[in-house]
């Protein structure tokens, strides 16, 4: 008990507190030496009549046995003639029975330590440890942990605790009670608990309203043990911190020892599929965990009849990495699972070309990049970026649509419309949740409406010039430092910045497609299957639309003709052509229907 400063008198009170409890003969000792047959249990008054060295301090709110709560008073209106009753959490403590306190059941969960870190965390967790052990005055046993998230945060707390002889455990700050009095006890109870166990505490701090703020901060502010900010960003305030500690990113050769130590109790997979996988996926070592014992529980066992060979241990590791990667982006963007393959593009060579190039540059990165050693002489700008521009339904979405399906990727299409705010440094606070989450991998970006954000950049006149050049300069640094492909689609390329343009690999035109690009279009919507009458695809091309259009035409005709129970003519392809040029504030003219019905 020497942690909480007691006294000797304030240590003999607390065991004569015990005693009570447990020695069957001390109501009968207590109620002889108070003079009482009925005071059968400790007083104040007498534990100063009787034992060594008394004090009336001792008895105060403000003392070690009432502050931390190691004693209570059954009636706190008689001092010193209440019983005198030992906390039940110290009874058991001193009986050899540890525990959590139950009145922080709820509110705070136990951190497993990880059995191995990658080198990298492990010199973040020494990090940890030393900033408790070097604690400044103004900043006490206290450090902040940023980056990364939540499971890789705790793995390097819970690291530095057990290198330090601590537990770790973990609590929300949406937990910190903003009424003043509850949190003090809330921080009171805390305390004891890191003093008996012992244990620090991990405070995962996420976005709060301002009255949760003042609270988290008042809470980290009282903490008089070993506490760990974390947060996936540093936190906006003016209050000392303590030591910051940045989650690093792993390299590609700790990357691949993950992988490699994940996978290698699952057949059939050499070190070069890893290789593969670490090009692609950037994930923190639980995730990759995770990826191998889903890829584990889909490979059939080798006793049984199933057909081993028929299940790819890469694809299937490959399939876990892509869905691990989904978390975080799902939220952000509207995701495509591709379908479409370079047969559903119409497209001239020329582009066509370029999008088969673009697909070599993420395919072959790692080789390029690593074994060829391009990221060391080049460092900066090797992501892949693109620029798709075109009118509306020409085929921009649907380009990267078949790149994703080649690549084995989700497509996420986030629209910037949505994600450009009035608001100064909300935009790029948008982009970069963005971006972050999409770190992990497994995901082509396709950032629409590029138009929403980019434009001739004029001469700054304001504040708001400033900082929209700022926007610009930081999507562009994002996409070049991200390591899948990020494409931005524009229907107004000549807009455009060419100071822009310079930054971004590769740009691809997608015209308005002329005839017989629409009559191939035509064919290649329409079914087999489907039964149709006179239906001419040389005819249909005579209509101006884009590819997003004739699709439209197409199923609506079909439906059109379903409902009358007929087959498909092209008399509900003129109906449905109507509804579409409505759409689109056109007229149909004579000549691009002539010869229709």
């Amino acid at each position: 008990m020497a942690c909480f400063g007691l006294s000797t008198f304030e240590r003999q009170l607390v065991l004569l507190a015990a005693a009570a409890e447990l020695d069957p003969t001390a109501a009968a000792r207590c109620a002889a030496a108070s003079g009482d047959p009925t005071r059968t249990y400790p007083t104040f008054s007498l534990a100063l009549a009787a034992l060594d060295e008394p004090h009336w301090s001792a008895l105060t709110p403000v003392s070690p046995l009432r502050r931390w709560r190691l004693t209570e008073l059954d009636d706190e209106t008689r001092l010193t003639t209440s019983r005198l009753r030992i906390d039940e959490r110290i009874l058991h403590f001193l009986a050899g029975s540890p525990y959590l306190d139950a009145r922080l059941h709820g509110l705070l969960r136990r951190a497993q330590t990880p059995q191995t870190l990658p080198a990298s965390y492990g010199r973040a967790a020494d990090r940890v440890a030393a900033g408790w052990n070097e604690s400044r005055p103004e900043a006490p046993l206290r450090v902040e942990l940023v980056g990364g998230d939540l499971t890789t945060r705790t793995d390097i707390a819970a690291t530095a605790a057990r290198r330090t002889g601590l537990a770790l455990y973990v609590m929300a700050s949406d937990d910190v009670p903003t009424d003043a009095a509850e949190r003090d006890r809330l921080a009171r109870l805390w305390q004891r608990e890191a003093v008996l166990l012992p244990a620090a505490l991990l405070l995962e701090v996420g976005e709060m309203d301002r009255e949760q703020t003042a609270a988290t901060d008042a809470f980290i502010d009282a903490a008089a043990v070993p506490l760990v900010v974390s947060s996936p960003d540093p936190r906006p305030t003016g209050r000392p911190r303590g030591e910051r500690v940045t989650v690093p990113g792993l390299d590609d050769t700790e990357q691949l020892a993950l992988w490699a130590d994940a996978f290698a109790d699952i057949p059939r997979i050499r070190k070069s599929h890893l290789r593969s996988l670490v090009a692609q996926f950037q994930l923190p070592p639980h995730v990759i965990r995770s990826a191998a014992a889903a890829v584990l529980r889909d490979l059939p066992d080798a006793d049984t009849d199933a057909d081993t060979d028929a299940l790819d241990p890469t694809e299937l590791a490959w399939r876990a990495g892509l869905i691990e990667a989904r978390i975080g982006l799902d939220e952000l963007g509207r995701r495509i699972e591709p379908e479409a393959a370079w047969d559903d593009l119409v497209l001239a060579d020329h582009q066509s070309r370029i999008l088969r190039e673009v697909v070599a540059h993420v395919r072959q990165r790692a080789t390029v990049h690593q074994e060829w050693g391009f990221a060391a002489t080049l460092r900066r700008g090797l992501g892949v970026t693109a620029l798709f521009a075109g009118g509306s339904g020409t085929g921009k979405t649907l380009a990267a649509e078949v790149m994703a399906k080649e690549l084995g990727l989700d497509l996420f299409i986030i629209d910037l419309s949505q994600v450009v705010s009035k608001y100064i440094g909300e935009t790029e606070k948008n982009l970069r949740k963005v971006f972050d989450a999409a770190e992990r991998g497994g995901a082509l970006l396709l950032f629409d409406e590029a138009d929403a954000l980019f434009g001739k950049r004029s001469e700054v006149k304001d504040s708001h010039d400033r900082y929209a050049n700022l926007e610009v300069s930081y999507l562009l640094m994002r996409m070049e430092a991200y390591r899948g492909l990020a494409i931005l689609t524009t229907n107004m390329k000549k807009a455009l910045d060419p100071a822009f343009m310079r930054r971004i690999r590769f740009v691809v035109d997608f015209p308005f497609p002329g005839e017989s690009e629409r009559a191939e279009i035509w064919r290649r919507v329409l079914p087999a299957q489907a039964p149709m009458k006179d239906i001419d695809p040389q005819r249909l091309a005579q209509l101006t639309v884009a590819g997003g259009s004739i699709r439209n035409i197409a199923l609506s005709g079909a439906f059109l003709a379903a409902e009358e129970g007929d087959r498909l003519q092209m008399r509900h392809m003129l109906a449905a052509a109507r509804t579409e040029y409505q759409k689109l504030d056109r007229s149909l003219t004579p000549s691009e229907v002539h010869g229709w019905v």
